[in-house]
């Protein structure tokens, strides 16, 4: 191969990687609503009466101390919402069952235990108040 075609070639890749980066990067810490309606009954659990803040996450994971701390504080903050911290190191079953491909996902729940939205990656503080006002309005 010439320079030409090797030059053309990481140019391309370079451009490739950034791209996939950015849209990574760009739904990392937003809200979904869901419109699979299972009701999420995991023995142990306890739900919040008025709503449940379910993160999944691992120990070796950066990200998910700091949405801890938000939930955590949100839940403390809010009367009657409970944050339930899942470590998918220890239950794979949970990882497996609701398709939680990276750490932290968020799942919130409504009095019900229905899911009503889910966020991968890092939460946002006004993301989540937004969506969990949306879930006790209801």
């Amino acid at each position: 191969m010439d320079a030409g075609t090797v030059a053309i070639a990481l140019v391309g890749l370079v451009l490739a990687a950034t791209l996939l980066g950015v849209l990574h990067r760009a739904t990392q810490g937003r809200a979904r609503s869901v419109s699979d309606r299972r009701i999420v009954n995991i023995e142990g659990i306890p739900l919040g009466a008025r709503a449940t803040l379910l993160q999944f996450s691992t120990e070796v994971c950066a990200p998910c101390t700091a949405t801890a701390r938000v939930l955590d504080d949100l839940a403390t903050r809010t009367e009657s919402v409970t944050h339930v911290d899942l470590d998918v190191t220890h239950r794979p079953d949970l990882a497996s069952r609701f398709r939680v491909l990276q750490t932290p996902t968020t799942l919130i729940l409504d009095a019900d235990g229905v899911v009503r939205t889910r966020i991968r990656g890092a939460v946002r503080r006004d993301t989540i108040v937004a969506e969990l006002e949306k879930v006790l309005a209801a």
